[in-house]
């Protein structure tokens, strides 16, 4: 291959990386993100698993996404939450299991109304802005 032909092969290639990083970065600046807290908020939680029930109330809290008060939650009464950082293009949290409940077992999985609407968009996505009541169910998601 000729040396100009390998030249536009790199240019070319390195076109391609930068305009793929552009776009990554563009999507992260557009991602929503929940705004800052000048005080606490009141937010019900309750969590629905196999055969077990978690209740958590807090009137001051400062954790204003569904994932941050779930987060919360489980570090203020002590249960076990795993979850999963997915990268572009979701750039989300993913719950893998709450309190021994793993998803995929018995074909359940965690999914969670707020306000007794099904959520649509990731937990860490899904701003609260204070009254509102978290359902978090262990079962089998809607349309599957």
């Amino acid at each position: 291959m000729p040396l100009a032909e390998r030249v536009k092969a790199a240019g070319l290639a390195a076109v391609i990386v930068v305009s793929a990083i552009g776009l990554i970065l563009a999507a992260q600046a557009l991602r929503p993100h929940a705004p800052a807290l000048e005080s606490g908020i009141p937010i019900a939680l309750t969590i629905e698993g196999n055969a077990w029930t978690i209740q958590y109330l807090a009137n001051d809290s400062r954790n204003n996404t569904v994932f941050l008060f779930l987060l919360e939650a489980a570090r203020t009464l002590h249960f076990a939450l795993q979850w999963s950082n997915w990268s572009p293009p979701y750039s989300a949290v993913f719950i893998d299991s709450i309190n021994g409940s793993r998803n995929g077992d018995g074909g359940r999985w965690w999914v969670f109304w707020v306000d007794g609407v099904y959520a649509n968009t990731a937990a860490d996505l899904t701003v609260l802005h204070g009254g509102e009541a978290v359902l978090w169910r262990f079962t089998v998601p809607e349309g599957g």
